[in-house]
């Protein structure tokens, strides 16, 4: 397979040609080739590196890296975890840390595109993974060519991109050969205490496995496809969206929009039990169903529908505390600046510097003037102090959504429902 022409073609099917992309650059041999293919292509514009510091030398292999990225052309920066050392769960752990910092670096740069290097074998050794841990028909779909914030808030308003899920590690090893490219091995490849490394060795030892797993996922694919058909045209039927982010539905939902419906509106990142979902389904279809919450999220019955948004509890309960520009935090109250930052998992907000903040309803209802009191009464109650508010001087600016030129705040709810649909609602 010619890689360039495969990339091209891919990148132009998945990425609008008015937006640039990043590259996750680990040093290793799928990446190396491509960042070394798109060195010309003119969306490509920065790759970046995370030194997770687990091993010694992981710095020496990071700085090579860049200069070998800064020799193709791309705007290049290394990103450090700083860390005590974790002992448990120490790829998830490492995973999160490498995707807070290129979520944030990616908000930083206006970056709306991320390309990672998972290849052919890489989906297969996921899918050998999730049938292990008794996947459903969903998860037997495997990993998507384009995914928006796959792991919430640290990518929210980033879209991954895999261009080269069908193609081979050894395809892009040879690439690397024959254009004369070194590329570091992490140790860790060998280490069979870790399940993606015993699923690779089980796919060697049987070479049909993979084209059966790749067959099924692709079967699988397209049933996903045709549900997420289905509960797009099931929300035009019986859902609504505001600009908070408050969902509102006319009757009791399917479990699967249910389930999304619960992530996006509280904000969340990770899954919501699905047994817990069917519960929560049959109470809302008794009559005298009032309220309940689920995934951070709250479901009220109001005025004859339900209302699903943010679990005011779970606002009132947070402590204050700044956003962190290098512990990637969402804190309910921070300073603001130009770099869009992510408030409780469900806004957009970006400011000035100078003495601007922001909280919740909650925490400020001191300071609501009349006219905004008001605005709140059109809101179930419940939801109104689950909402943001934009402050300067104690003088509340924006009250939930709202663009004052140099302060704006958007609600992430309806981009992030629509991403997980596969479509506009």
């Amino acid at each position: 397979m010619l890689v360039t022409a495969h990339l091209t073609k891919k990148i132009a099917a998945l990425i609008p040609k008015s937006e640039n992309f990043a590259i996750a650059f680990s040093g290793g041999g799928d990446s190396t080739a491509l960042v070394y293919t798109l060195r010309d292509h003119p969306q490509a514009s920065h790759a970046y590196i995370v030194d997770h510091k687990l091993r010694k030398g992981s710095g020496a292999e990071a700085l090579a890296a860049k200069q070998f990225a800064l020799d193709c052309g791309y705007d290049t920066k290394i990103l450090t975890w700083e860390h005590s050392s974790p002992t448990s769960a120490l790829q998830e752990k490492a995973r999160n840390a490498r995707y807070a910092f290129i979520g944030h670096q990616c908000r930083e740069d206006g970056i709306k595109y991320v390309l990672t290097a998972h290849s052919e074998d890489d989906q297969a050794e996921t899918l050998l993974m999730r049938y292990d841990r008794k996947t459903d028909w969903r998860g037997a779909a495997g990993i998507a060519e384009k995914t928006y914030g796959p792991v919430w808030p640290a990518l929210a308003m980033v879209t991954l991109v895999r261009p080269l899920l069908d193609v081979t590690r050894r395809e892009l090893r040879d690439y690397n050969r024959e254009h004369h490219l070194d590329w570091s091995e992490d140790p860790s490849n060998e280490n069979r205490d870790y399940a993606r490394i015993r699923a690779r060795d089980n796919l060697k030892s049987r070479p049909g496995l993979k084209s059966h797993l790749l067959e099924t996922a692709r079967d699988m694919r397209s049933c996903l496809n045709d549900e997420k058909h289905f509960l797009r045209d099931e929300f035009a039927r019986i859902g609504q969206i505001d600009a908070n982010g408050i969902i509102t539905l006319s009757e009791v939902p399917l479990p699967e929009f249910m389930f999304h419906a619960l992530r996006c509106a509280g904000g969340q990142g990770g899954t919501v039990d699905r047994a817990r979902i069917k519960h929560l389904l049959g109470q809302m279809r008794v009559d005298d169903f009032k309220s309940a919450t689920l995934g951070g999220a709250l479901v009220i019955k109001h005025e004859g529908s339900f209302v699903i948004c943010r679990d005011p509890v779970a606002v009132k309960g947070r402590q204050d505390s700044h956003h962190e520009r290098r512990s990637i935090r969402s804190g309910l109250n921070f300073r603001l600046n130009n770099i869009p930052r992510i408030w409780d998992g469900r806004f957009s907000v970006t400011g000035p510097t100078r003495r601007s903040y922001m909280g919740s309803v909650h925490q400020n209802k001191e300071l609501l003037l009349p006219e905004q009191v008001e605005i709140l009464k059109r809101i179930p109650e419940a939801a109104r102090l689950t909402l943001p508010v934009s402050k300067k001087e104690n003088l509340i600016r924006i009250l939930g959504h709202g663009d004052l030129g140099s302060r704006t705040v958007i609600s992430l709810v309806r981009a992030r429902l629509e991403a997980a649909l596969g479509g506009k609602l």
